[in-house]
């Protein structure tokens, strides 16, 4: 790709924050990105992370786009508060008397479900964004800290946890943050990290731009697991091989030990998710027009679209998907942060049992169950129609 003469000089100036070398590769201009931001990679270990590395950039409002700009909804950790709470109760007591620092709390979900499950759990929360701190103020035994994780002083061996979910790869230095949450935390403390998963480029439904602009880091098992152990941890829990979407590692405080972070197969590895991811969903916006038509077919007899988020915007903006057509939209929690999607009303599932609908068309890949199962006992004679399964079919005729 071309690089211009300012990405040159900021190749130049940046290092890698994993292995500490220079020379980072461009390799990807994200499609939407309204800080100009473009993917490298660390041609030394394999991190791959986009420059410039912005973060405290000032707050854009939300959208709910399928390309680079998406962002500044804050309701996505929610999803994860059942997985990392699972987590913690294989590695420590929650009956017992626990410090847990939340980092990034968002909407307080972590630290709500948490001091409901462990009677004897205190937590401190930090959260910079004004729009959300007010969650956490009511919230049982919680003390909230409105900052930025990097600003926020605390007390050196003070935690039994530390929890981070989707908040590393925002930062412009996660490694040092990682350092710190080493401070904070008591010998043999733990920490509970969380983090998108780079393996869903191989994902062959992706139509979405991955690469948005409020991640600066784009992890693999492989570099997350190395950067938490460079911090001076023990992994006690790896992340799910099974799990795309997410990486979740538990990990214990131990000593600080040099490892060698070099890896020409991660490389290798990172280099052709990105060449594959690029040119599968160039291939799946074009099958999005023919999915667009299937659904615009069955639109008469009653369309319901369950799911307004990334893969509905996909679907409209380079579909050609008429939202009008559709009798409901439906999104169980987006409706609580955007009222509407493309003109039409976001509607709540229970709409399902008094609208006339033939056909539920499902906008998501990992609730789609979920989903399906909640859509058949409101609507138990339309026929489910899953995006995944819909793009699947209409490779093949794109190709014809």
């Amino acid at each position: 790709m071309m690089v211009t003469a300012f990405f040159r000089d900021t190749i130049m100036r940046e290092l890698c924050e994993l292995c500490g070398e220079s020379g980072l590769e461009p390799l990807y201009q994200p499609q939407g990105s309204q800080r100009g931001i473009v993917v490298h990679l660390c041609p030394s270990c394999g991190l791959v992370q986009s420059l410039p590395r912005a973060d405290r950039c000032a707050r854009a409002p939300a959208a709910v786009s399928s390309g680079a700009d998406w962002g500044n909804v804050r309701y996505g950790k929610s999803f994860r508060t059942e997985a990392a709470i699972t987590a913690l109760a294989r590695h420590i007591d929650l009956s017992t008397e626990i410090s847990v620092l939340d980092v990034g709390s968002n909407r307080g979900s972590f630290a709500k479900a948490l001091t409901e499950t462990a009677p004897e759990a205190d937590v401190v929360a930090v959260e910079p964004d004004e729009r959300v701190v007010d969650s956490c103020k009511e919230i049982a035994r919680t003390a909230l800290v409105q900052a930025r994780i990097e600003d926020a002083a605390l007390e050196t061996g003070r935690f039994d946890v530390v929890h981070s979910c989707h908040t590393v790869e925002h930062l412009a230095h996660p490694a040092r943050v990682l350092a710190d949450h080493h401070r904070v935390l008591k010998d043999g403390g733990i920490l509970v990290l969380d983090a998108p998963n780079i393996a869903i480029l191989a994902n062959a439904d992706i139509v979405e731009e991955w690469f948005i602009d409020k991640h600066l880091y784009h992890f693999s098992a492989v570099t997350l697991t190395r950067m938490v152990e460079a911090a001076g941890f023990e992994i006690v829990q790896e992340p799910d091989p099974g799990d795309r979407s997410n990486l979740l590692i538990v990990a214990r405080k131990a000593a600080k030990s040099e490892a060698p972070v070099f890896d020409l197969r991660e490389v290798a590895h990172a280099r052709g998710l990105i060449e594959r991811y690029q040119t599968t969903r160039a291939d799946n916006l074009l099958a999005l027009k023919r999915v667009a038509q299937t659904l615009a077919q069955n639109a008469p007899q009653g369309l319901a679209i369950w799911g307004a988020g990334r893969l509905f915007d996909s679907l409209v903006v380079h579909g050609g998907f008429d939202p009008k057509c559709a009798r409901l939209v439906i999104d169980t929690h987006l409706r609580a942060h955007v009222p509407e999607r493309f003109g039409c009303v976001l509607d709540d599932p229970e709409a399902l049992t008094e609208a006339e609908i033939a056909t539920v068309a499902i906008m998501s890949r990992d609730f789609a169950e979920e989903i399906a199962r909640a859509a058949r006992a409101r609507a138990p004679h339309a026929q489910i129609l899953v995006f995944s399964e819909l793009l699947a079919r209409a490779e093949p005729r794109l190709a014809a």
